[in-house]
């Protein structure tokens, strides 16, 4: 029911994360929920400002904190609890810049983020979650 677009009716959706996530899959045959459990928090926390009414309702209603930073660790300390990994390094994936930059470049950004990332702030989230 949630893939069929009944649900995204009318809603401009974010799937910037998925997005990122389906290249860096392409490249590195990585599994899509753990590449979305390390880029999540870190893409949060280069996005959250430019919507940060509803990142601090987010962190309010899910995590019971009050504040998007708060809500940003409080999701990093949930992946890590859960077991899943927090880093490319603990899914055995080490990115050179020059894949790095591949997987920036190629990534299609599709339109509904807070803010629209460039394949410079790309590059920069795939490197923090090294």
């Amino acid at each position: 029911m949630g893939e069929n677009g009944i649900l995204k009716l009318g809603k401009q959706t974010d799937f910037q994360c998925h997005m990122l996530e389906h290249q860096l899959g392409a490249y590195t045959d990585c599994n899509h929920g753990q590449g979305l459990a390390v880029l999540h928090p870190v893409l949060y926390s280069h996005i959250y400002k430019n919507a940060l009414e509803k990142f601090n309702r987010w962190a309010q209603e899910v995590w019971l904190v009050q504040n998007a930073e708060d809500g940003i660790d409080f999701l990093a300390d949930f992946i890590r609890e859960i077991g899943l990994p927090t880093t490319l390094t603990e899914m055995g994936i080490a990115l050179d810049d020059a894949t790095t930059r591949a997987i920036a470049d190629s990534t299609i950004i599709t339109p509904g983020c807070c803010k629209q990332l460039t394949a410079d702030e790309l590059m920069e989230i795939l490197e923090e979650c090294q």
